[in-house]
């Protein structure tokens, strides 16, 4: 397929799906306060996986197929949704929105380190070596004010963030190496085998018959599921589709930014010099490890993962 420019459509969608996914910080924030944060993540799942099945069944989808693709599909599980979503929102009921979404942007350059150890044509150079040194003291802008007083609950909620992010770094290798003729069933069956690991651990660790949450809090709840989790996720494709993998690769910066305005226009969550020095080196670091900004791209498959949370 012949590569193009990206048009304003592109560009649309991708700036729609930047402020999905960087609002959902701050929604599993409303959620997790009433909500505890493993039920949370297996009812936001469930409700995604059925949404997407019904998009399976409209669209006359098949299942995958072929017991190698299911071990797959199980591993993507665990690594990209069921893990990480619960470690989010864990750490969210102490980290707030918007230091979450400069935390998690450090994922593109953990993912860098995944895939110099697990593959053979993504090793690291140099560019990529300065960009993560540059992310890293990024992270040490962020981190390392907590770090002065010990193991503090703030400490291993933000150690719980990172672990999300390197988690998702190990589930973009996966992808990359997952062969799913249909991309659409492939992400509809790990939702719903996230649930189904995850609901166990909600019963066995929480008590999801004696929540009592208010309507705001079941409303956040809903909207992960339907609209971070479900909808962003053929918006998501969409883009791949339209415009590659690696113009939807840009989505790793605009995330975390997006991640900081919500949180600034729904909490009043305005970040601090050591919030803004940490966004900025992760940014540039990200920036310096790609070579830039990619503006076009042939590649239509799933070759790489924002940072969704």
């Amino acid at each position: 397929m012949a590569t193009r420019l990206p048009n304003a459509g592109d560009y649309g969608l991708l700036l729609l799906l930047s402020a999905i996914w960087g609002s959902s910080f701050a929604f599993i924030k409303v959620g997790v306060d009433e909500v505890p944060p493993i039920t949370m993540t297996a009812i936001r799942l469930f409700l995604a996986a059925a949404f997407l099945l019904l998009v399976m069944v409209v669209t006359r989808r098949a299942f995958p197929k072929g017991r190698s693709i299911w071990w797959m599909l199980l591993a993507s599980a665990v690594a990209g949704n069921a893990l990480p979503f619960c470690l989010i929102a864990w750490g969210q009921q102490t980290i707030p929105p918007g230091a979450t979404a400069i935390l998690m942007g450090i994922m593109p350059l953990i993912t860098m380190v995944v895939a110099h150890v697990f593959t053979d044509d993504e090793k690291l150079n140099s560019r990529k070596v300065m960009g993560m040194i540059i992310g890293v003291l990024g992270l040490a802008a962020l981190v390392g004010k907590a770090a002065l007083y010990g193991l503090t609950a703030d400490l291993v909620a933000m150690l719980a963030l990172l672990a999300a992010a390197t988690s998702y770094g190990f589930n973009a290798v996966l992808i990359r190496r997952m062969k799913a003729p249909d991309k659409t069933a492939a992400v509809t069956m790990i939702i719903l085998l996230s649930a189904i690991i995850v609901l166990p651990f909600a019963f066995l660790l929480e008590d999801p018959m004696a929540i009592e949450a208010g309507a705001l809090a079941w409303s956040a709840v809903v909207t992960l599921g339907i609209l971070h989790a479900a909808i962003a996720t053929l918006i998501m494709f969409a883009i791949i589709g339209r415009a590659g993998a690696s113009f939807f690769s840009q989505l790793n910066l605009l995330v975390p930014i997006a991640g900081v305005m919500w949180a600034a226009l729904l909490f009043s969550e305005i970040p601090g010099p050591n919030a803004l020095i940490a966004l900025g080196l992760i940014i540039l670091g990200i920036l310096i490890a790609k070579g830039g900004l990619a503006l076009a791209s042939s590649t239509p498959a799933v070759e790489k993962e924002a940072a969704k949370p």
